[in-house]
């Protein structure tokens, strides 16, 4: 881990490697909080999460393979602020993938996705990430277009009760077996190579 480096987000100066604990930082690239080593531009008040400076600056993507996806700051990309992820439908806020022709938005951290998960809320068979219609198997709403689904068990989850801490859009504690995280990409599921 290099004690500097030269980010193409904030290519005005070099980003220096710094710790804020105990406070915390808000990361210009993902715009969440952090805590812990990030780099950092002090003139300019800049931070990235030492994870965030990984995701490349162009992106070949499963979900849309005609075009490649390019990184793209919101706030000077766009003077709508409700533009969403077509993947997890969130709100897309700080830098997202964007294909330019087509328009199809991707969080950075959903580009991370895997196509094929394993989760003990259906243990039987691994479910794959499709564009499909339906209910959502954990939480009875609609499905968005990009759904983790079993084609055998006619099992569909939503991208957000797939990788919600519980598997409720709520946040209740359930015992459905859901227990994921988009934003550390830790969940508790397989992928299968």
């Amino acid at each position: 881990m290099a004690n500097t480096i030269t980010h193409f987000t904030h290519p005005e100066h070099q980003l220096l490697l710094i710790s804020s604990e105990p406070k915390n930082f808000w990361c210009d690239l993902c715009k969440t909080f952090g805590t812990g080593l990030h780099y950092r531009c002090d003139e300019c008040d800049f931070d990235l999460h030492e994870s965030c400076t990984t995701y490349p600056e162009t992106l070949s993507f499963f979900a849309h393979p005609w075009h490649t996806l390019v990184l793209t700051n919101h706030l000077a990309s766009t003077s709508d602020p409700s533009i969403c992820c077509d993947l997890c439908c969130e709100p897309l806020e700080g830098f997202y993938y964007k294909c330019i022709p087509c328009g199809f938005n991707l969080h950075p951290s959903c580009s991370l996705s895997p196509r094929i998960v394993r989760t003990r809320f259906h243990p039987d068979h691994f479910l794959t990430l499709v564009p499909t219609t339906g209910s959502c198997s954990a939480c009875n709403k609609n499905l968005t277009v990009w759904t983790y689904r079993c084609g055998m068990c006619s099992v569909n989850l939503h991208y957000k009760c797939l990788f919600s801490s519980s598997g409720k859009e709520d946040g209740s504690i359930s015992d459905d077996g859901i227990e994921a995280s988009r934003k550390t990409q830790k969940p508790a599921m397989v992928a299968k190579k």
